[in-house]
């Protein structure tokens, strides 16, 4: 993928060899585009980002986009698209016949490297490295595997593209989309969907496995299904051991905390908490330790120490955007939110925390895409019966 840089001290934009001088707005709409590409984005949302202090009309942006266009249009893998009723967006179009011939990428050996790096970012929650090394394709030679293409879409929430993307069969956007279901509807309706997924033949072994063994553990308890939750985490817990799943131990053993909160007795809880936080103690996992603190924040909730409770959430909500990892965020967003209104807590506090999984749900672009990646998912698992006993995988 083609890769520019920006010279904020000269507001230079560079391609390769080639640059290109432009005027100081010029400079940061094309950067904020180029920052979020494949992003839509209206007339007001670019005002509001590149003209914060300022109180130009929307025919502003229109002007600076056609003077782009126009300084631009040597560059042909650049295309600032407008979205018909909507603004524009900045795509990269890709353009085989003038890509340099990279050795590397056709190197067996580097394409090895280059996946044990992805697995260890993934491993880690570190989504801007991931994010880095895919913007820098071009420049450092490698060629990144088409699996990750779609996660890097996924972890950034990437909406728009993963419901209206052409390039990849919906059967395979499906997993990740049903991923984010969770944080889009209530757990009365997300389980049903999770279910028929689970009974249908639309997702790879490797996808229902985990589907099966944690996505749906945390849906049972918020469904008010405590019971259920912990006798499929017993499945859990045999199927890692049976497929030395290493790297779920964690994950799991933070969805166990959580199916206690919902239903388990206090001193479940104190024992979750106490095996997680020396578990964590000398571990480099952030988006395990974010969702950790956002949980010991419901422990204090429910046991009804307010104060303690918010600063604890917050800190975790914190580390969880620094992770770049958009489904974890916004979906520790919501549980919070759930788990408010199952403990009827109202005031202040709640309508905080309405406002943060509504302006975290704004960025990631769900008042516009929520509704239509439910209906879609309705529509493909449809001819799929739903069974309440699921065989164990």
């Amino acid at each position: 993928m083609m890769s520019l840089q920006f010279d904020e001290g000269t507001y230079t934009v560079t391609r390769r060899t080639d640059s290109i001088r432009l005027l100081a707005k010029e400079f940061a709409l094309l950067h904020f585009l180029y920052e979020n590409k494949e992003k839509a984005f209206t007339r007001s949302q670019l005002l509001d980002r590149v003209w914060p202090l300022e109180y130009p009309v929307e025919r502003t942006v229109d002007d600076h986009v056609y003077r782009l266009r126009k300084k631009l249009k040597r560059w042909e893998e650049i295309g600032l698209e407008t979205v018909r009723g909507y603004g524009y967006r900045l795509i990269i179009r890709l353009n085989i016949a003038i890509l340099p011939s990279n050795p590397s990428t056709q190197d067996q050996e580097m394409r090895e490297v280059i996946h044990g790096l992805f697995r260890k970012y993934h491993l880690y929650g570190q989504g801007k490295s991931m994010l880095t090394l895919l913007d820098q394709q071009e420049a450092l030679g490698i060629e990144i595997d088409p699996f990750y293409q779609l996660y890097i879409h996924f972890i950034k929430g990437d909406l728009e593209w993963l419901i209206t993307t052409k390039e990849i069969p919906f059967k395979e956007r499906l997993y990740w989309l049903l991923i984010f279901t969770h944080a889009l509807i209530e757990p009365s309706e997300s389980l049903p969907l999770y279910e028929k997924a689970l009974n249908s033949s639309a997702l790879s072994d490797e996808q229902l496995r985990e589907l099966r063994i944690l996505n749906i553990v945390e849906v049972y308890a918020e469904a008010g299904q405590y019971e259920r939750g912990k006798a499929r985490l017993i499945e859990t817990y045999h199927v890692m051991e049976n497929d030395e799943l290493v790297h779920f131990k964690l994950p799991v053993k933070l969805s166990e905390l959580y199916v206690e909160l919902w239903g388990g007795s206090g001193e479940a809880v104190e024992d979750q908490i106490a095996a997680l936080r020396s578990g964590l103690k000398d571990a480099p996992y952030l988006r395990e330790i974010g969702r950790f603190q956002v949980m010991e924040g419901l422990w204090l909730l429910r046991q009804g120490r307010i104060r303690e409770a918010e600063p604890r959430m917050d800190d975790g909500l914190d580390v969880l955007k620094m992770t770049l990892n958009a489904p974890l965020y916004l979906n520790s967003a919501y549980q919070i939110l759930l788990f408010m209104a199952h403990h009827r807590i109202e005031g202040r506090l709640r309508t905080k925390y309405c406002q943060v999984y509504a302006d975290i749900s704004k960025s990631y672009g769900v008042p516009v895409y929520g509704q239509q990646i439910v209906d879609e998912i309705r529509t493909f698992l449809s001819p799929f019966s739903l069974s309440s006993d699921l065989p164990l995988i």
